[in-house]
This record gives structure tokens, sequence and C-alpha cells, in this order.
């Protein structure tokens, strides 16, 4: 009896232990602005690459096993994104889908904000023939082009937060 009681509490251990690693393996790429979860780095998506990139790389990200381009475009004011693509994402869609400038040829765009605070982190890129007014979100074709720079990992936002936790802290005494 007492072997199962032992056997009980180090399974439960190894299951505790699997669930916290799970748990630490699991983070959002969150708004750089005011820190709403955005996306989950799953939904990383190697879009239509676009013909007018100034500049391509393909990187790891936000903890993702696998590396995805990262590309510089340019619009048409000469402002310069970086930009990485998800399947899905939780931004907000501004205005209407437009066909003007747009950085990936058969694909209507429309600007891309934080539900929370309003920033502007990107676009949304839908096929030329399933961009209807009614649609708010991309569809299974279309994608979400997220500025790299008003993004930020939820891991790395965590070791600023507690660095500066330990910063206000001051010297131990």
């Amino acid at each position: 009896m007492k072997f199962l009681v032992v056997l009980n509490i180090f399974s439960f251990f190894l299951v505790q232990q699997a669930l916290a690693t799970d748990l630490e393996q699991t983070h959002m790429v969150l708004c750089r602005s005011c820190g709403r979860d955005i996306a989950d780095p799953f939904y990383l998506k190697v879009s239509p690459l676009s013909p007018f990139f100034l500049e391509r790389q393909n990187v790891s990200l936000f903890g993702s096993a696998i590396s995805i381009p990262v590309e510089q475009l340019r619009n048409p004011a000469g402002v310069e994104f970086r930009v990485v693509t998800f399947a899905k994402a939780g931004c907000t869609g501004v205005g209407g889908w437009s066909s003007e400038a747009s950085w990936y040829p058969g694909y209507l765009w429309r600007v891309c904000v934080c539900p929370h605070c309003r920033a502007h982190l990107g676009w949304m890129f839908e096929p030329e023939d399933t961009a209807v007014e009614e649609r708010e979100k991309p569809s299974q074709s279309g994608f979400y082009a997220i500025i790299v720079d008003k993004v930020i990992d939820e891991n790395f936002a965590s070791t600023l937060t507690i660095s500066q936790q330990l910063k206000d802290r001051g010297p131990e005494q």
C-alpha cells in the first residue's frame, strides 16, 4: 500500500512538471504599446512572398522552432516596415479593403490595429475575389502582415518587467 502511495505521488509530480513545462513554452505575441495578446506564434505563416520586398530574411521569431520570412517593405509614402505573417491574429480591421499599392499582387488589404489601444500593428490581406465589404477578418486564403517593431514576445516582455522590478527594489540590504 505504501508503495502505491509513493508511486501516485511520483506520478502526480511528473504530470505537474510536464504541465508546467508546456505552460512555460506556450506564450503569445503582444502589442508593444499596451501588452494586449495579438497572436499565437503557432499561427506564424509563410504567406505569399511580396515581389516588392527590399530585403528578406528567414528567421526564427517568438519562440517558434521554424524559420519564417521577415520582409522589409516600403509604402508609397516612403515609409519602410519589417513584417511577418500570421494565419490568425487578434487585431481589428479599420476601413475598407483596398487594392491601392498592395505589396501582394492579387490581394486587397486593410489596416489592422490593436483592439485595446488602437496602435497600428499591420495589415490584413485577402484574395481579391473574396475581399467583400462584409468580411471583417481574412479567410483561410488570407493572412495578417504584422509589423515586427509593433509587437513583442510575451516571454521577452516578462524578462523586462522582472528586470525593472529588481532595479526598482534597489540593492539588497
